[in-house]
């Protein structure tokens, strides 16, 4: 590839991540969120901006409803993406 293209690749992929990967503030998490993450194996294992970031998502799960199984696999299925970025 040329230069041209992989800078190209490299602003988008860092102009995704900004739409995708939300800022969290420290925040306390209700109870709900603290059961649901402690099922995540690995979730302590990120690092702390990964990891308020799994929480927050889990939360707006937790708020719109979802199924609490479903919410498990969900946050499982994001924590593993986010070891790879890690």
């Amino acid at each position: 590839m040329s230069d041209a293209l992989l800078e190209y690749a490299y602003r988008r992929i860092i102009e995704l991540e900004s739409l995708l990967l939300v800022d969290v503030v420290e925040t306390v998490w209700p109870a709900e969120v603290g059961l649901v993450y402690s099922q995540i194996e690995s979730a302590g294992d990120l690092p702390a901006h990964h990891q308020n970031r799994l929480k927050h998502h889990i939360n707006r799960m937790w708020l719109e409803k979802m199924p609490v199984p479903a919410i498990v696999d969900a946050a499982r299925s994001l924590a593993s993406a986010m070891e790879k970025y890690a």
